[in-house]
Parts: C-alpha cells; structure tokens; sequence
C-alpha cells in the first residue's frame, strides 16, 4: 500500500457508509496515489484512516463542507450503505437547516429521492460526485449467468415476478428487493436491508428448498449513490435460506468480491443471473 508520503497532491473525499464498498474504494484511491480525504458518521465508527479524516453526524453539513473545502477537494464519492435516522435525532447546524429548507418535500422521501436531492446541493457547492461503478472496475456486470448453476424454469419465472413488483415499487421509491417462491411473493425489502429480508423469508416459504432473490436499481435511479449492492454475505445468507438463486440488475446493481462471490454461488450450487432492468 502506498505510504502517506508517496500520496500525491489531488485529493478525493470519500462520504464513507457501511459495508466492504469503503474499503474497495480507499485502496483504490491509494493505488491510484490520490489523497482520500473522508469523512464517516459515528454511527458507524472507522478507525486507522490513511489520509485526512473526519467523524461527524449527518446533520452537521457545514462541518463536512467546510472540511471538504479545507482540502480543496473537488471529487466526491459516496461508498456503502448510510443509515437514515429519524429527522428528530438530528443536531443540525445553520448549513444543515438551511439545506433542510432546500430539500424541502425530498427531505420526507424515499431514499433514492433524498440523495438525489442531496447530490443536486453537493453539485450546487461545486462538487463533481463520481459513481462507485466508474471509479472500481468490474463492480457492475453485463447480462447472462456467471454461475455454474442455472435457473430453471420455476426459477425463471420467479425472476419475472420480482422485476415486475420491484418495477412496480420503485415509482414510490420503495424497495429494491424481493424473495420470490413459486410466483409468490414471500417478502420486500423495506429499511431493514437485504440481509434480514432473507433472514425472515425462511420460515415463509413453501417448500424447504427453492426460491429467488430478485435485486434490481429503482426506475430512474440515480448511479451516483445507493445502488444495490450484494457480496458474500449476501450469499450466506441465501445458503441458509436454501435459495435457489440471485437476479441481480445488468449494469447497475453493485458486486463487492466478485471472484469470491462466485466461488460460493458454485460451492453452495446457487445461480447468480444478470438481467436486463
């Protein structure tokens, strides 16, 4: 890993969420020899940060911005999943009401709404924000199966019936996942995360055995924050529910470890299928 002093001059802030995304995007930058400066939530505390590094909460906006102007960063890149507390929670500076204000009705969306509102306030104070997808390679795939395991016909009408209600959901900004059985819908993600929408599907499914994880970007979703995102875990976690399989959206839904996704797809004799959105 490049060393503090070998890290040259052109800087990139990195609005640092949870999950592996972080740390794909860090090294990235560092193997690139740019000077990450990030800025995390204490909700989901970083330790041994290499570069300039600020912890914060999500209302204090001026303190992030002026943190970011301080190194005159001019790139802004979001890595992982944010959680969204409650408007009630929230200490905000003046930046931060003021931008309260500006967001208006966005501020009571659904995600997708919020952050686009926010990435258009961001590009408003000058900053280019970069999609996670253009600055990793091979994050996000092209349609066909990458498996050694392959839908069968239940299987694919399973995948059906998830890219419709997903499709249909996404006009209300809710939901960018869904476990199908049989044509049945056993369960929507909602604020709760993919992780335990698997984890309570078990005990509603027909049959022991069987079953899709549909994963597909909202309609007009924006790619520069929050796209859908699978990785290992998320196949564990489809072991335990003995899944058949995965559909995952062509070009926009996010594979973290990908060489290790697959090997486990393989060893659990999962299918992992990319589909046109």
């Amino acid at each position: 890993m490049p060393t503090q002093s070998s890290i040259t001059s052109e800087p990139l802030g990195i609005i640092a969420g949870s999950g592996a995304l972080f740390s794909l995007v860090l090294n990235q930058a560092l193997n690139q020899q740019l000077q990450p400066i990030v800025v995390s939530f204490k909700d989901n505390p970083l330790d041994n940060i290499e570069g300039h590094h600020l912890q914060t909460t999500l209302g204090k906006i001026g303190e992030i911005l002026r943190f970011f102007q301080q190194h005159n960063v001019k790139r802004l890149i979001f890595t992982g999943r944010i959680t969204r507390p409650s408007f009630t929670s929230l200490s905000f500076d003046t930046v931060g009401l003021k931008w309260m204000q500006k967001l208006s009705t966005k501020a009571f969306g659904g995600d997708d709404t919020l952050l686009k509102g926010i990435t258009e306030l961001l590009a408003k104070e000058g900053f280019q924000i970069i999609s996670p997808r253009e600055f990793l390679p091979n994050l996000v795939l092209k349609p066909g199966v990458y498996t050694n395991a392959q839908p069968n016909s239940v299987d694919e009408n399973d995948i059906i019936r998830g890219q419709l209600v997903l499709s249909t959901l996404s006009n209300a900004d809710v939901g960018q996942a869904c476990v199908a059985q049989e044509g049945l819908i056993l369960g929507v993600e909602a604020i709760e995360g993919t992780q335990c929408l698997i984890e309570r599907c078990v005990n509603l499914k027909r049959h022991p055995t069987g079953g899709v994880l549909v994963k597909i970007a909202k309609q007009n979703q924006s790619t520069l924050v929050d796209l859908p995102t699978i990785g290992t875990d998320t196949i564990v976690a489809m072991h335990k529910c003995k899944l058949n399989g995965i559909a995952i959206s062509a070009n926009t839904t996010q594979v973290l470890d990908f060489n290790n996704v697959i090997e486990l797809c393989d060893k659990y004799n999962i299918f992992l299928k990319v589909v046109k959105a």
